[in-house]
């Protein structure tokens, strides 16, 4: 039987990758910062160690002594300035010292999962061989997930087996709190108007799939796009609309509409002390126009782009499950 060592599993991607292990045969261990709220998530078919990014020792410790794969899901994705301090602790400092956990224990190979982000804002269509410029971003999300694929690059130099996967906006089941929310504001009429950007849509469980399909597919230091359907965000709340019914998304807010707009709840939330709706970074990122290929991911792990109406439509479903859906 195959050992993981998974971060993050309780996350969106996380429970996807869970539920893919288990599938496979994996005898899966967690690293969780809370034990209980774990079990109630992942069941007892997982064997759980607390732990946390920022604390080095409780790493070592939740690492078994030989494990086959280490999957690191695990990643602050916070899109609100206030939060980098926390943010880089998590994705860069953590993420380097999970690899020194690593280069000190008996680990086979490690399955980072970045981010499309690391690519920064392109006008061409993006692809494994294209510069990566996200490490000069403003975004915190964007220059730490940067700092914390150059860490994982650095340690494959130093001999490392290690596999890098970038998916790009996933949406599907277990999704509450991503690109769910504007699902959410769309369906409760707080959503001011439809982002004026272009993004791509890959699958939950297809990006675990790749994921897990990386440990015995992927090339040692190479990394792996994981997309779907390049569309309108405009296109994507017409389709969440067609699947809950009755509703429609509001009209597309032009660019300097939104970033204004954004600006104004940041200048509020600095009296307040509380995180704007709409964030400067969140203004930015909507009005991005994305287009990926993920043809590397299809030849060589076997990755599946699934369409957007199957997405949208288990994000929805898992929604309605949840109770979060107004009625």
């Amino acid at each position: 039987m195959k050992t993981a060592f998974v971060t993050g599993a309780t996350g969106f991607l996380g429970r996807h990758l869970v539920d893919v292990l288990l599938e496979q045969g994996w005898h899966v261990t967690a690293m969780v910062r809370n034990i209980q709220s774990a079990q109630k998530i992942l069941g007892d078919k997982v064997t759980l160690k607390k732990g946390d990014l920022t604390i080095p020792q409780t790493i070592f410790a939740a690492i078994p002594d030989k494990v086959d794969a280490v999957f690191h899901t695990a990643a602050d994705t916070s899109t609100w300035a206030k939060e980098e301090k926390r943010q880089s602790a998590v994705n860069i400092e953590g993420t380097r010292m999970l690899l020194q956990a690593i280069l000190d224990k008996d680990v086979h190979r490690l399955i980072h999962v970045s981010s499309i982000a690391v690519f920064g804002e392109q006008e061409n269509l993006i692809t494994e061989k294209t510069a990566r410029t996200g490490a000069e971003s403003w975004i915190p999300y964007t220059h730490t997930k940067s700092f914390a694929e150059r860490k994982v690059k650095e340690a494959v130099d130093r001999g490392l087996d290690a596999v890098i996967v970038n998916p790009t906006h996933i949406i599907g089941r277990y999704d509450s709190h991503n690109w769910a929310r504007l699902i959410l504001r769309m369906a409760n009429g707080t959503l001011p108007g439809t982002p004026p950007g272009r993004g791509n849509f890959a699958n939950g469980r297809a990006v675990a799939e790749a994921t897990v399909a990386a440990y015995t597919l992927g090339k040692t230091g190479h990394n792996y796009i994981l997309g779907g359907p390049n569309v309108s965000f405009h296109e994507f709340l017409e389709t969440a609309a067609r699947e809950i019914g009755n509703i429609k998304p509001p009209a597309v807010m032009p660019e300097f509409l939104l970033k204004t707009y954004a600006k104004v709840l940041s200048i509020k939330a600095k009296f307040s002390d509380t995180r704007p709706t709409v964030t400067l970074e969140e203004a930015h990122m909507a009005c991005e126009k994305m287009d990926v290929s993920s043809e590397k991911a299809i030849k060589e792990l076997g990755y599946k782009i699934i369409p957007l109406e199957q997405s949208v439509r288990e994000s929805i479903t898992y929604l309605k499950e949840a109770d979060l859906l107004p009625k």
